[in-house]
């Protein structure tokens, strides 16, 4: 028994590494625990601090203020824990009232909690307490209110959540063990942890599941009634397994015009399907994978009347557009279904990360505002981009530019973030700004300008991220729409010797995103890249 009267049952040390292992987990990853005091992740926290390489953890309980002095109890009993544990502690708070929904607001509230204070620690592993109960009440619960077989699963070991541009996995360790064998575990171990009267509360449709139809049940069936029910719970499982086996190759795909608007970390939202994989599909099966399909595009669920309506829209080859939860967009054009995020996902300026391991803290950064969006009201506001030299964007991505020479029929790059003009025509340096109304554009390879707007449409760029596309100009006419394509008048010729070479660094990695040995080569030496901030102020003396 250590100092706290807290017995280290002999290898328990191993509990975590093998965990992790069987969950395909890093058991040395950086790691935030949910704790709220109850006996699971009060016996996961001890697993965690007993590992014979402890992870770097910090432990993170959400108190929504609903039981008054019980909830500050809870707080202070998770801050005292940890405090004799040595693991950094996080107390969020997150009030809620007493009302219409109040389970499922509490659950959003908490997990969106739990996913900032991960991205302030730049931790992309969460761990909660769900053990092998709250798997199969929830399965009862998405049974008794009508859900998809798909939604009929229970609580997945391992899944993917986001907060914006923030993506971590859902871990639960105790998936495997009984609500009863964790209290045995927690009270060998000699643990203390809280009870939350909640619990007892009639009023929570899991407390009735829980308390009410599952004693019921038993009472009609017998002792052996809800152990069938718990093997039926596991045959809808392989059954969809079964399912999701025969539709995993349906997944979305990068957004083509993704390098114009997005920085590196939202390179992965949203995404593109082509429209023929799901229309093949027989309709049970197209609906299960449209309904995983949101799921993961969104990680929210359509309910039925929404997803009718995509049934119906893609079953009949309509064009349409959707809204989906949490201001997620559907687009569904004549080959393809696009799902766009909200603009403010893309918007979000970087904050200042809270890091508990300074072993691993990257070098910090001087925070930025999201000034591609604020902007807009004075759109006509623009950068110096000095020739040679490079600008810095206020959402973290760069724009260079350099001058080459070489032979003029050395290859010219073909990459949506490397470009190559003549710079014969070209003045002393460039402007950058954002697209304003009005704009026209020449692009490469057309028989004339069009408005601009027209140009993003056809390209593929989401209504709601076009005023984040880059210009790059030559006084008032553009010569480059950065991430998409140059100025027809601006491209490398046949005496093209010198050339001026633009990148756009920070943005999504790709296929493209590295250059071919022979375009490298030709590049030249690397000139002096000068660090401006994206502010007004166009044009001034660069140095």
């Amino acid at each position: 028994m250590d100092a706290s009267g807290i017995r280290a049952t002999a290898g328990w040390s191993e509990r975590w590494p093998r965990l992790a292992q069987a969950l395909r987990v890093d058991p040395r990853e950086p790691l935030l625990l949910a704790l709220s005091g109850g006996a699971d992740s009060v016996l996961l926290l001890h697993w965690l601090r007993l590992a014979d390489t402890r992870p770097p953890l910090v432990a993170v309980h959400v108190d929504h203020g609903l039981r008054g002095a019980e909830s500050e109890g809870d707080a202070r009993f998770c801050a005292d824990l940890c405090r004799d544990f040595g693991v950094p502690f996080r107390l969020r708070r997150a009030p809620l009232d007493r009302g219409p929904g109040l389970e499922e607001r509490a659950r959003i509230a908490r997990y969106a909690a739990l996913l900032d204070e991960a991205r302030r620690a730049r931790v992309r592993l969460v761990l909660t307490g769900h053990q092998a109960d709250d798997d199969f009440e929830t399965v009862m619960m998405r049974w008794l209110r009508g859900s998809e077989l798909a939604g009929l699963r229970g609580i997945e070991p391992l899944r993917e959540r986001a907060d914006g541009r923030w993506r971590v996995q859902l871990v639960r360790p105790l998936i495997g063990l009984r609500r009863a064998e964790v209290r045995r575990l927690a009270e060998q171990a000699g643990l203390r942890w809280r009870e939350d009267s909640s619990n007892l509360d009639p009023s929570f449709a899991r407390n009735r599941v829980r308390d009410l139809l599952l004693p019921r049940m038993a009472e009609i069936g017998g002792e052996a009634a809800v152990e069938e029910l718990r093997r039926f719970a596991e045959v809808v499982e392989r059954l969809e397994r079964d399912l999701a086996a025969r539709t995993a190759e349906l997944c979305w795909r990068p957004l083509a015009a993704r390098h114009a608007t997005r920085r590196h970390d939202d390179g992965a939202l949203g995404g593109v399907l082509r429209r023929a994989a799901l229309s093949r599909l027989p309709a049970a099966l197209r609906r299960r994978a449209l309904w995983r399909l949101v799921v993961e595009g969104t990680t929210r669920a359509p309910g039925r009347r929404l997803l009718a309506l995509l049934e119906r829209d893609i079953e009949h080859e309509k064009c349409a557009r959707h809204t989906l939860p949490g201001g997620w967009s559907l687009v569904l054009r004549k080959e393809s279904m696009e799902l766009h995020p909200p603009a403010e996902f893309l918007a979000l300026a970087p904050r200042q990360p809270w890091l508990p391991f300074p072993e691993r803290a990257p070098r910090a950064e001087r925070p930025r505002s999201a000034a591609w969006v604020a902007r807009t009201q004075s759109p006509r506001e623009a950068v110096v981009l000095p020739v040679p030299g490079s600008v810095t964007l206020t959402d973290g991505r760069r724009i260079v530019c350099e001058v080459t020479s070489g032979p003029a029929d050395r290859p010219v790059p073909r990459d949506p973030k490397v470009v190559e003009l003549d710079a014969s025509a070209l003045p002393s340096h460039l402007l950058v700004r954002a697209p304003v109304e009005g704009d026209r554009f020449h692009p490469l390879g057309a028989p004339g300008s069009r408005p601009l707007r027209r140009f993003l449409a056809d390209a593929r760029v989401p209504r709601g991220e076009r005023r984040l596309v880059p210009l790059v100009l030559d006084g008032e006419r553009i010569v480059w729409v950065a991430g998409l394509r140059v100025a027809q008048a601006s491209r490398v010729v046949a005496t093209s010797r010198v050339r001026l070479r633009l990148e756009l660094h920070g943005g999504p990695r790709g296929a493209s995103d590295a250059p071919d040995a022979s375009t490298a080569a030709s590049a030249g030496p690397a000139s002096r890249q000068l660090e401006l901030p994206f502010e007004r102020g166009a044009p001034g003396s660069a140095g």
